[in-house]
């Protein structure tokens, strides 16, 4: 392999990471009796103890300094029928929608959640550590609301996963990788 320039290192990486499937979420906070919220991808667990996520969130995202100064979060896990949320949190176009479209009730703190999602993770800020163009929000876990169904909005190479039928199906046994450092 040659050695390959900034520029080739940043393709590369681009690419490498459009496939590494992720489910979308989106990421909200209220600040002085407003919404905030925006798509993302970035969002992993963290720890079992403390019961803990991570967030990461582009310093130029108009979330980036509520979340800064509310010091909490919710992540909204989207369901597949939930692309047009995702669209809509992504998009400064549509910003004025959105919190007007979706069934969003204000939970724990006060935080915005999307009612129906796969998920809601309601997390009060623990820690935020700058690096680069980014911020890594980290949440302690205060409250979860889960839906029946698991059926994530799942983004991979530029584009939505629709089929997961597998992941639809119960009526196989979990599978057991020893030796590999799974948080769940």
């Amino acid at each position: 392999m040659s050695k390959n320039s900034k520029k080739d290192i940043n393709e590369a990486f681009r690419l490498a990471m459009r496939r590494f499937a992720s489910t979308i979420s989106i990421i909200t906070t209220t600040q002085e009796d407003n919404f905030y919220g925006m798509a993302a991808t970035a969002v992993t667990s963290l720890s079992f103890e403390p019961l803990s996520i991570l967030a990461a969130v582009n310093s130029s995202a108009s979330l980036h300094k509520p979340l800064l100064e509310s010091k909490a979060f919710c992540v909204n896990i989207l369901k597949t029928d939930q692309t047009h949320q995702c669209e809509i949190f992504s998009s400064q176009d549509l910003r004025s929608k959105r919190f007007k479209e979706g069934s969003w009730k204000s939970g724990h703190l006060g935080l915005p959640f999307l009612e129906g999602a796969q998920a809601n993770i309601f997390c009060s800020m623990s820690d935020s550590i700058n690096s680069g163009s980014h911020t890594a929000f980290i949440g302690l876990v205060k409250e979860v609301h889960i839906d029946e169904l698991v059926d994530p909005l799942v983004y991979l190479d530029g584009k939505f996963v629709k089929q997961l039928d597998s992941l639809k199906s119960s009526s196989e046994a979990p599978v057991s990788l020893e030796g590999i450092d799974w948080l769940w």
